[in-house]
């Protein structure tokens, strides 16, 4: 028997996309019903937030699991139980103390800065990702989304056509470069070799289509990355305009899920010095959305 989804108490955030969801304490059991209307809310709006939750590592996980299984977080907080599939973004080492900006760790999680969609250099892209806020900086540590969905909608006519049917190619180590050569470890670098993505993809749900590009992406296919950058930046310029990006000031305790399919987002800076920010992140890995495969890359 298949089940209405329930109302929602659902405020949009943004003209575009984005909506907020109160109502409902992530650290319980859902019923289906209302599983089914946050999946609904997800389809349409991209970036779902629910303050005021209280929520564990096992609050989380259980929570994210319902949309399907879960990246392995590589991070040294890991272990057999749920941190398995937690993510720590935090600027706080285990005996509390604020670690330098200039820590490598620190370094690593800098190039979340730069506008990106998660996964998008894995064998397996990444459905949706969920951000828990434990701890937060009086002012800044802000995460911007930017939609591509709308982004698609609002090309011009002959940007959707030069760019039908393209691959980028995203590369991990690309992102990190950017910050300081020499980040990403050899041993990461033949986990993750570059793989080609079509650069527009299409939802199978409700056959929305967002353009896929992110700063993983090195290059067109069949193109050099000299040759590839104009375009690239063209998109990603497009895309990030003021009017399709929703800024989102963190509290403690908001759990934020967005599409990866069809969103970008960025971290801001803040106080890394004097200022504590703790936030735990689960993925759920894409199981049903790509076209094809993904490729080794082939540029």
């Amino acid at each position: 028997m298949v089940t209405e989804p329930i109302p929602l108490d659902l405020e949009p955030l943004h003209p575009l996309f984005g909506a907020r969801i109160r109502g409902l304490d992530l650290g319980k059991p859902i019923s289906g019903a209302v599983l089914d209307a946050v999946v609904e809310a997800f389809e349409t709006h991209s970036v779902l937030v629910f303050p005021d939750q209280r929520l564990d590592a096992a609050g989380q996980v259980a929570f994210s699991r319902n949309f399907g299984p879960l990246e392995r977080a590589i991070s040294r907080q890991a272990d057999a139980g749920p941190g398995l599939h937690v993510s720590h973004l935090s600027n706080v080492d285990d005996a509390g103390g604020i670690i330098p900006p200039d820590d490598r760790k620190q370094l690593f999680h800098a190039a979340n800065r730069f506008w990106h969609t998660d996964s998008s250099y894995k064998p397996q892209t990444a459905l949706a990702s969920l951000l828990y806020a434990v701890e937060v900086p009086s002012t800044g540590g802000e995460t911007e989304y930017a939609s591509t969905r709308a982004a698609y909608r609002a090309l011009p006519p002959d940007t959707r056509a030069r760019v039908e049917g393209l691959w980028a190619v995203h590369d991990f180590q690309r992102s990190r470069d950017l910050v300081a050569p020499n980040l990403v470890a050899e041993e990461v670098r033949r986990m993750l070799p570059p793989v080609a993505r079509p650069l527009v993809r299409t939802n199978p749900r409700n056959g929305e289509r967002a353009l896929y590009i992110a700063s993983h992406a090195v290059c067109i296919e069949g193109m050099t990355p000299e040759e590839s950058r104009p375009l690239l930046d063209e998109l990603l310029d497009f895309c990030t305009r003021p009017e399709r990006v929703y800024t989102h000031r963190w509290a403690a305790g908001d759990l934020v899920m967005w599409d990866n399919r069809c969103t970008l987002h960025r971290g801001r800076p803040w106080d890394a010095r004097t200022e504590r920010r703790v936030m735990t992140r689960t993925t759920v890995v894409d199981i049903g959305y790509d076209e094809e495969p993904a490729i080794a890359a082939r540029a």
